[in-house]
């Protein structure tokens, strides 16, 4: 969700120097920090896992070559313990490339609800060592998830994913996507942190998209996180392009190249870069159980089946409108139906329920208009992508949870950036023509107070540092609003507008903690004290939770309390000593694309401020280009244009503080 708030409410340093033809863009952290951690080489990205099952995990990692064009073995173990000594699997497996040297495992016969530990070696040197957990099989007695999504790095620092890795009692994070922002740098962020995305342009390309994962992936909190935890994820629109659907999206345009190529070529660098379990089609929609207590079920709202949303709420609704597809939708019912769990928790990107925005409608003037049609519709298409624009799929949802008396659904969304806990129900509120009676009345079908017409419920997890309304309203229109979006409007005829939202918080970025027990599901509020500049510190909100078989939220200002049992974290310090390695001042982590016939570019890293030299030349010792500059501490992009040169194989030579690198790129 982009630029939220821009029409709603009533009430390191970056270095550009000698401006020349070869583009170079850099950023530092503004704290001081160093843009990558020289000593994980050649694992500057880190180590990861996800997609757990009773006998099994994923386990992920990336390999940064010596050259472009090298093929890697790597090889792995998992133990049991910290140490990497009780070893009960391991293997070997190789990378290039054509994955981008990313390496994934799928290990196999692994025991039910246990913590594993796992280290990759490459060219004689050891990763950070990972912690993973499986899932459970049968009974399990207390689950705890921590949920995230929207981690916008230009916007701020990802403290909460710092928060989540000292967490030990965590079986998995669930992450609802917006992974990664697309846009180009300095267009969708906040300047005063100095976090710069890379590359500098929007993502389009199959280069651009894994340039952009790779500088995500460098970032120290990410990788404690999944260093610490077993990620199940699932994309939203920003991994490939906002407000995206199946044909098409917001952000993309004529001269960006064909739309299925970029969706397919977004999917294929997520597939690359993320812990998930391969699938043939690139499909992220799929269920993993948690024993007798959850079937997590995790839907694509996306780029599988949605059709175009309509362009303002509204537009008449039409049957053939669909935002998951046949195929999905009926694999989804099936799921529910056939779900032999305590909870049915569905992973989902945006917003199920209803929330009414018009009645803080403005005019052009500035004035309240909460009938003015006009106003009333540029406020409701902030949420115009959400499933209230698709009522026909999302009715006959709560029909089948309704008179299929299926109990104890509970629904996960990120996309908003905002904290929301609702009862969920087809009509909360009487509210279809505001324009000609901007008052809301009660629902006929739905009592507030006692939570009766409600057949499910739905938490939704803040961001993590995506801008949510304080960042695009101020602080004083944010906690207005947010007192009158969840409660009466004496000034409006006493209208609640949204009767079964039961807690918001719209201006603080976080996580919650998902606590399944077999009477309880609750989810835990937890925020970062600022996102502008690093800190460990974290306050708790609230905790939104339901009953067996009520269907219903509650609130409560108690967390929810920890399991009995805190696992034993993987160790910070890495396998080997640094000495044994060797500690660079600067490396190249991509060179891309290879081949290529318009521009090359490398993405490299400096940690010591110096000069940098880059020389290309031809096969015959030729040189066609050399470029020399001053840089401090960051990472950087160079782009070389390729329009001229002839066709053939060139050499490009990297140069900083005694560290050279060499590759070949062909040119056709």
């Amino acid at each position: 969700m982009k630029k939220l708030f821009f029409i709603i409410i009533f009430i390191g340093a970056c270095v550009i120097t000698n401006a020349q033809s070869d583009n170079v863009i850099g950023f530092g952290r503004k704290s001081g920090g160093l843009p990558y951690n020289p000593l994980l080489k050649p694992f500057y990205h880190g180590v990861a896992s996800g997609d757990p099952l009773p006998d099994g995990v994923i386990i992920w990692t990336r390999v940064t070559p010596d050259a472009p064009n090298e093929t890697i073995t790597v090889e792995w173990q998992m133990a049991t313990d910290t140490g990497i000594t009780a070893v009960v699997k391991s293997g070997t497996i190789t990378t290039d490339s054509t994955k981008d040297f990313t390496v994934k495992v799928d290990v196999s016969g692994l025991s039910p609800a246990t913590t594993y530990y796992y280290v990759f070696k490459a060219k004689g040197i050891y990763s950070t060592i990972g912690r993973a957990r499986t899932a459970p099989m049968g009974n399990a007695s207390h689950l705890r998830f921590g949920v995230v999504s929207c981690n916008n790095y230009e916007a701020g620092f990802f403290n909460s994913f710092n928060s989540l890795s000292v967490r030990n009692d965590i079986d998995a994070v669930i992450h609802l996507g917006d992974y990664i922002y697309e846009y180009a740098a300095k267009q969708y962020g906040d300047s005063t942190t100095s976090r710069f995305v890379q590359p500098e342009n929007e993502a389009v390309t199959e280069a651009d998209y894994r340039t952009r994962y790779s500088m995500y992936r460098l970032d120290a909190d990410l990788q404690r996180a999944h260093q610490q935890h077993t990620f199940i994820s699932i994309w939203d629109d920003h991994e490939s392009a906002n407000d995206s659907y199946k044909d098409g999206a917001q952000n993309h345009q004529t001269g960006e190249g064909n739309w299925q190529t970029r969706r397919a070529i977004s999917r294929k660098v997520y597939f690359e870069w993320m812990p998930i379990r391969n699938d043939v089609d690139n499909k992220v929609y799929r269920t993993i159980k948690y024993g007798d207590m959850a079937d997590l079920i995790l839907l694509d709202a996306r780029l599988e089946g949605r059709t175009k949303p309509p362009a303002n709420f509204d537009d008449p609704d039409i049957p053939q409108r669909a935002m998951l597809g046949t195929a999905q939708y009926q694999w989804f019912i099936n799921e529910l139906k056939t779900s032999s769990a305590k909870w049915k928790v569905v992973g989902n990107q945006v917003l199920f329920s209803d929330l009414n925005v018009g009645f803080s409608a403005r005019n052009s003037q500035g004035f309240p208009s909460p009938s003015d049609i006009n106003a009333i519709r540029e406020v409701e298409r902030v949420f115009i992508n959400t499933w209230e624009s698709y009522p026909t799929e999302r009715d006959a949802i709560i029909d089948t949870i309704e008179q299929g008396g299926i109990k104890n659904v509970v629904i996960l969304t990120g996309d908003s950036h905002m904290s929301w806990a609702f009862d969920v129900t087809k009509q909360p509120a009487i509210y279809p023509n505001p324009q000609a009676n901007n008052y809301a009345s009660p629902s006929p079908t739905y009592t507030a107070s006692t939570g009766q017409g409600s057949v499910a419920v739905e938490f939704c997890v803040p961001s993590i540092s995506s801008a949510n309304m304080d960042e695009r309203v101020g602080v004083p229109v944010a906690a207005q609003f947010e007192q009158w979006v969840s409660n009466p409007i004496s000034f409006l005829n006493n209208s609640h507008y949204n009767p079964h939202l039961k807690y918001a918080d719209v201006d603080r970025h976080g996580y919650f903690i998902l606590d399944l027990k077999d009477d309880t599901a609750q989810a835990g509020y937890y925020y970062a004290d600022k996102i502008n500049a690093p800190t460990t510190v974290e306050n708790f909100g609230k905790t939104a939770y339901t009953i067996t078989n009520t269907g219903r939220v509650q609130v409560s200002a108690n967390a929810p309390l920890p399991k009995a049992k805190q696992e034993i974290p993987a160790p910070a310090k890495l396998p080997l000593p640094v000495a044994v390695q060797g500690v660079e001042n600067a490396v190249v982590f991509y060179a891309y694309p290879n081949p290529t016939s318009n521009t090359f570019t490398l993405q490299y890293g400096v940690i010591k401020n110096g000069a940098v030299k880059i020389t290309v030349y031809t096969v015959e010792g030729k040189v066609v280009s050399h470029w020399q500059q001053q840089q401090e501490a960051g990472l950087y992009n160079y782009t070389l244009s390729v329009v001229g040169l002839a066709e053939g194989l060139y050499t490009y030579v990297f140069e900083n503080a005694g560290k050279v690198a060499t590759g070949k790129f062909l040119v056709r």
